[in-house]
Parts: structure tokens; C-alpha cells; sequence
């Protein structure tokens, strides 16, 4: 039976919050799927995460709309607007008029949100493609099939990887502000971590204060605004924990004149990239990561759809088919003209398992 939109949500709305969102798929009539795979004119592809007025989800989105061309496909876009509520809403809303055959590739506004967004796909018989996001032992060996695989940065290196490019452009002395990502993320926890890492190997660097700027640039600039009005020319330099707060920063110093600043962050968007080449490698934007965002997007809808069709059994799978960190590359001005192209164009799927970099451990 195919459920309206509506009504899936006005269900989960009433009984989400008491955890039962499962629940609302067996109540509408979606059975849980049969081992048969599902043919390819019934597959919906999904895209889930925040807005796209994200530069980093337009690049997730360009990888999803690659992917879903090479198989002649179109695919959805669901923007949860960081709001966790309202993407486990989408999910099941999704899932109750696909069923089995809906592939969703999501980075989970929080951890927390995904144990409800795999327990409500688990009972649709779907598949989950799950980017960077996960709570701690909640893996795809251990929850099964329904958590097809997951997808992420190493974090850690990557938070330390940009801040020894900062230090170095600082000379090694200094003070810093920090601005990290949403606090209860698997990947912003991560991230900061790499950060004190290498701060033990410089230990004339301070870390003067670090707060959240939720991942977005607004925000990243009236956070910076206000460390600018308490800790002024004391700040030396400024780590992020992604692009946007880094741009927002940037724009903040800008106006205070601070063009002694230097600046980091993570993803490789455009615009960090065009910053990072017009510059001089030493002040304003310095240093980012090389972006796996389209590889993100097109592969882990590749790898749900993989599964969905039969082509791949999850359930036979290699460990580092189930779980895995993407490869990583700093970008600086040395390096920027190379990394900083737009691999979004021609991007070719015939081996789903060319963005693996290293498996991550079942106890990461």
C-alpha cells in the first residue's frame, strides 16, 4: 500500500519522540523486505543531509546527481535543515512509500539520530549508506544488512593535518581560536582531537577558546565577531573544523582588518580553494582538505544500490566494504591548482570501491 507523505509524517510527528518511529512503517502497511533484489525502475535514490545552501552539499548533491545518470536514474535531494527531527521524518516518510527498494545515502544531523533512522529503514527491508555520523558501537557488522556501509573522513587527521599547516605559517608561537562543528558529531569530535594532537607537538601554540559554530558560515562569522571583541590582537590564527565557520571567520577579520590572520578549515570548498590560491600561503585562508564531497555522494548511493539490486551482498562483504575512511589530501598553495578541479564532471562508477582508503576499525 502506498502511504502519502503527509500522513507519514503526521505519524511519525505523534510517536517519534517515544522512539517507536519503526513503529509507523509496519502501522502503514510496509512489510519488511524479501531477499529478492528489487528491479531497477523501483529503486528510489535519496540523498539526505542539511541544505544546500551548504557549498559542500552541492558538491555531495553533484555526486548523487552523477551516479543516478550513470544508471539512468533520477534521484531526491532532502534537506534537513539541521534540524534531527525533521530528517527522521523525511527518512521514514521515504521509506513508507519505497519500502524495500529505497536507497538512502545520509549524513545524520546528529549520532544520535541515526539509531531510529536504521531501525525504521530495518523494518522497510531498506538500505542505509551512512556518511561520517555514527554513535560510538553502532557499526554495519554489528546492526546487519540495513546498514549497508559507512563512510567517513579520518577526523583525526584531518583536524591535525590543517592545524600543523597553521602552526607552521605561525611559526610555531601563538595564540589560536578554535571553531568547532556540532558538538555531538562523530566527525567534529574527531576533528578537534586532531587539533590538541598536534598542539602536544607544538607546545608554544595556545588555544586561547573553542566554541561551536555549527558547521556554517553565518554562524562561523558572529562566533568569530565576538572572539575578536573579548581576546582582539591577541588571536595569531584561527582553526576550524570545516570550510563555511572558516569562511565566516575569514570575513570577520576582514573587517576588523586583521589580515595578519591566518586561517584553516576542512572540505576543499570552492571558495576555500579560491581564497587558499590568491593568497600567500601564510595569512588569510591557508589550508584545507582536498574534497571527497562528490565521492561522497555519488559512490555511497552507488554502494546502496549496489546492494539493492543484488550486484553486492552486504552481508558477504569485505570489513573495509562495511566500513571505511576516505582518502584524504591537504590542500595548501603549494598543491592548490591540482586539487581544487571540479571531479564532480565525468565521475565513472565501474568500481564502487575506488574511494576506499583505509578500513576503519570495529572499535573507532
Amino acid at each position: 500500500m502506498k502511504v502519502s507523505t503527509g500522513r507519514a509524517k503526521r505519524l511519525v510527528a505523534a510517536i517519534a519522540s517515544v522512539g517507536l518511529v519503526s513503529t509507523v512503517i509496519m502501522t502503514v502497511g510496509v512489510t519488511p523486505a524479501s531477499a529478492a533484489a528489487c528491479e531497477k525502475s523501483k529503486i528510489k535514490l535519496v540523498q539526505s543531509g542539511r541544505g544546500l545552501e551548504n557549498p559542500y552539499y552541492v558538491a555531495v548533491n553533484k555526486g548523487s546527481a552523477a551516479f543516478a545518470k550513470s544508471v539512468g536514474l533520477e534521484h531526491q535531494w532532502i534537506s534537513s535543515e539541521g534540524d534531527s527531527q525533521k530528517q527522521l521524518s523525511q527518512i521514514t516518510s521515504i521509506l513508507a512509500e519505497a519500502g524495500n527498494c529505497a536507497v538512502i545515502n545520509v549524513d545524520p544531523n546528529e549520532s544520535s539520530i541515526l539509531p531510529a533512522i536504521l531501525d525504521a529503514a530495518k523494518a522497510a527491508g531498506a538500505h542505509v549508506v551512512v556518511q561520517w555520523n555514527r554513535p560510538a558501537g553502532v557499526t554495519p557488522l554489528k546492526y546487519g544488512t540495513t546498514f549497508t556501509s559507512f563512510m567517513s573522513e579520518d577526523g583525526n587527521a584531518q583536524g591535525y593535518a590543517i592545524a600543523v599547516e597553521l602552526f607552521k605559517a605561525m611559526k610555531g608561537k601563538g595564540n589560536i581560536i578554535a571553531l568547532q562543528g556540532m558538538l555531538d558529531n562523530t566527525v567534529a569530535q574527531s576533528r578537534f582531537k586532531g587539533l590538541k594532537r598536534a598542539m602536544k607537538e607544538y607546545p608554544k601554540i595556545k588555544l586561547l577558546a573553542d566554541q561551536t559554530a555549527k558547521w556554517d558560515q553565518n554562524e562561523g562569522q558572529k562566533v568569530m565577531q565576538t572572539m575578536l571583541t573579548k581576546y582582539g590582537k591577541k588571536i595569531n590564527g584561527v582553526w576550524t573544523a570545516n570550510d563555511s565557520m572558516g569562511l565566516g571567520a575569514l570575513q570577520a577579520l576582514r573587517a576588523k582588518k586583521r589580515t595578519d590572520v591566518g586561517v584553516v578549515g576542512i572540505d576543499g570548498l570552492d571558495l576555500a580553494m579560491k581564497e587558499i590560491k590568491a593568497g600567500n600561503g601564510k595569512t588569510g585562508f591557508i589550508a584545507t582538505t582536498a574534497s571527497n564531497a562528490h565521492i561522497q555522494g555519488g559512490y555511497g548511493l552507488a554502494i546502496g544500490y549496489a546492494a539493492a539490486t543484488g550486484s553486492w551482498d552486504p552481508a558477504k562483504a569485505k570489513p573495509e566494504e562495511r566500513a571505511f575512511y576516505l582518502k584524504t589530501v591537504t590542500a595548501t598553495k603549494k598543491n592548490v591548482d591540482v586539487v581544487s578541479k571540479d571531479l564532480s564532471v565525468g565521475m565513472k562508477f565501474t568500481n564502487i570501491w575506488d574511494a576506499i582508503g583505509s578500513v576503519i576499525p570495529e572499535t573507532a
